[in-house]
């Protein structure tokens, strides 16, 4: 399996598929690369698609100490990704904190960003949480540290509202969360969990942004709001928000979803050329 190794000495995971421009994706906090599945052939069919797992998920490393987790930190791993990897500029994205990542990534070195693509991401806008959120993230290190992930999965199905809405939409994904949770390291995913607590609120910074970014949402998505914020913040910002779609958009509506960031990269790339 491919890794690059981070400047603390990190193994993360990548794999690529397809070829042309580089468009690097990660997903939300406790996915993977496979929640990609029914979008890697469509962005493949015309761009270097590379997917990651930030540490402290699936098969990327998990370091013990929750000391070494937090949005820059990660934003770190993307860049060192990219140089193991020789890409000087990339679209860059992500879904969920993987949209937060990015964001922090674009705000650091904005010259190696050619486009933002955030979808459903709170963390992105970096407001703050909810006492809601705070007490169903810290309910979830307490669980995940006690019981295991699979009871995790199935505090998920019940007290988080992402993974419920998507249940309310195809009440087959079940199996879908199981898979998800098993992948997961638990002190990963507890010291990823404390980190989404510690995020830092970057809210007034996104003024700063300047690469052309694409924002998209589920109409049914606890984040549709941050999303707003993040269109009246960066100028230029485009929000699409697909119907019958919550919080993992790329897989309620993965077709729609495909089309609005192949037209929109496309557009960007145009632009350029």
């Amino acid at each position: 399996m491919p890794y690059a190794r981070t400047d603390d000495r990190v193994k993360i995971y990548y794999e690529e598929h397809g070829a042309g421009r580089p468009l690097v994706l990660a997903y939300g906090i406790g996915g993977n690369t496979q929640m990609w599945d029914t979008n890697v052939a469509a962005l493949a069919a015309r761009y270097r698609l590379i997917l990651w797992d930030p540490r402290g998920h699936a098969r990327s490393e998990s370091p013990a100490d929750p000391a070494r987790y937090s949005f820059t930190r990660w934003a770190f791993d993307l860049r060192d990704l990219l140089d193991h990897l020789r890409v000087r500029r990339a679209h860059v994205g992500g879904l969920s904190m993987g949209g937060g990542i990015a964001t922090r990534f674009t705000l650091l070195y904005p010259a190696r960003v050619a486009a933002l693509v955030v979808t459903n991401s709170s963390s992105a806008a970096g407001l703050p949480l909810s006492v809601d959120n705070i007490l169903m993230r810290a309910q979830s290190i307490k669980i995940t540290l006690e019981q295991g992930m699979d009871a995790m999965a199935e505090f998920a199905m019940t007290a988080n509202p992402n993974v419920a809405g998507r249940l309310a939409l195809h009440p087959d994904a079940k199996a879908e969360f199981y898979a998800e949770y098993r992948a997961l390291n638990p002190i990963g995913y507890a010291n990823a969990l404390r980190a989404l607590l510690a995020m830092d609120h970057i809210t007034h910074r996104l003024r700063e942004i300047r690469a052309p970014t694409l924002l998209l949402a589920g109409a049914h998505d606890p984040s549709l709001e941050a999303m707003r914020v993040m269109q009246r913040k960066i100028r230029g910002s485009k929000l699409v928000v697909l119907p019958a779609a919550g919080h993992f958009s790329n897989r309620d509506q993965p077709e729609a979803w495909n089309r609005g960031v192949l037209d929109f990269l496309g557009d960007v790339d145009a632009r350029r050329r």
